[in-house]
């Protein structure tokens, strides 16, 4: 059965509702194994234990190509995407967070009643799939207001080039070196996506979603980072709107401010923390970031799969997850929940 990312809690709900408050989050693999460990609790909290920090999961993956090959080891997320994920559920913070919330706050908060020009967000390729306005505060529709009841910025401007830059089509066909390394569950992966170029339709989809249900300046241009400033200088300097860029590359920001473009440098930290307390909802988003990178992860009595053949471009535009109940209690229970949900909604 199918679930889209916005009901995954219903997810939980049954797992907790069938006795399972911590759950384990593995990978087929042994040699990967456990990655996360999320304790629920009743008052809406959810503690999440990251089993496996970014230096150990790197270490772990180091292990597989002499054990299991190339082909298995390119299917795995790399560190640094790991990490990526477990910032976009929010269950952690960026390196420097508060130097972004203070450039926020200098280029931010528009006036448009006293006449200045709209505060629009260009996001470069490399951190387009993680969702970072929203989870930073300062998206245009969910951002936290100030005393004057104004967003942080007005909607987004979006380069084309960067939507190029993310169009990566590679797709796995030799799932049987994948089910040989890490299990039976991967002959599923088949014609899909495979290793980074999932972090890439993760991004692709962000784009399209952004599109949809935001504000959005569409920005004409090539791909590359000079002819991608160059467009948002334009942009800057002819629309009446001010654009300022958000990128995980040094290069990019130092280039966007030579050209009197406003960007700041996202920076993830080092490693993750062993232990971090949410919400269910962040629990739920990365359950989510998890299954899409890894194509795979194992729940208690549930398979989650990010990926698998058959899924196609309406299932990545409603952002579905296939699972497979494996008990033969939760399945029922799913669907009840998820039907009265969208009698409601």
């Amino acid at each position: 059965m199918q679930i889209e990312r916005r009901r995954l809690v219903v997810l939980l709900n049954a797992l907790y509702d069938q006795g399972v408050e911590s759950i384990s989050v593995k990978h087929p693999c042994a040699d990967i194994g456990e990655l996360v460990q999320i304790s629920l609790a009743d008052d809406g909290q959810a503690t999440v234990r990251f089993t496996q920090g970014t230096m150990t999961y790197q270490d772990n993956r180091d292990t597989i190509p002499a054990k299991y090959g190339e082909p298995a080891f390119d299917d795995l997320p790399d560190a640094e995407t790991y990490t990526r994920a477990a910032v976009a559920s929010g269950h952690v913070t960026l390196a420097n967070h508060d130097e972004v919330q203070d450039f926020i706050q200098r280029y931010g908060y528009a006036d448009l009643e006293a006449g200045n020009d709209p505060v629009v967000v260009g996001l470069d390729a490399n951190i387009m799939p993680w969702r970072l306005p929203e989870v930073l505060g300062i998206d245009s529709e969910t951002g936290d207001t100030d005393e004057r009841d104004r967003r942080p910025t007005n909607g987004y401007a979006l380069a084309t080039g960067v939507k190029e830059e993310l169009d990566w089509h590679y797709k796995q066909y030799n799932t049987h070196e994948l089910t040989e390394a890490f299990g039976e569950e991967f002959a599923r992966l088949d014609n899909q996506p495979a290793g980074s170029n999932r972090e890439g339709f993760l991004g692709l989809y962000e784009y399209r979603r952004l599109r949809t249900d935001r504000t959005v300046d569409v920005i004409e241009c090539d791909t590359g980072d000079e002819a991608i400033i160059s467009a948002y200088q334009e942009f800057n300097q002819t629309s009446r709107k001010q654009a300022v860029l958000f990128s995980n590359d040094y290069g990019f920001v130092e280039r966007s401010i030579d050209a009197s473009v406003p960007a700041h440098h996202v920076k993830y930290p080092v490693d993750i923390p062993r232990k971090s307390t949410g919400s269910w909802t962040q629990a739920a988003e990365l359950l989510h970031y998890l299954a899409i990178i890894f194509g795979v992860i194992q729940l208690p009595k549930v398979t989650v799969y990010g990926v698998w053949n058959g899924k196609d471009g309406r299932h990545w535009q409603h952002e579905q997850l296939d699972l497979d109940c494996r008990s033969p209690k939760i399945e029922p229970q799913l669907e009840r929940d998820l039907t009265i949900l969208d009698a409601t909604y």
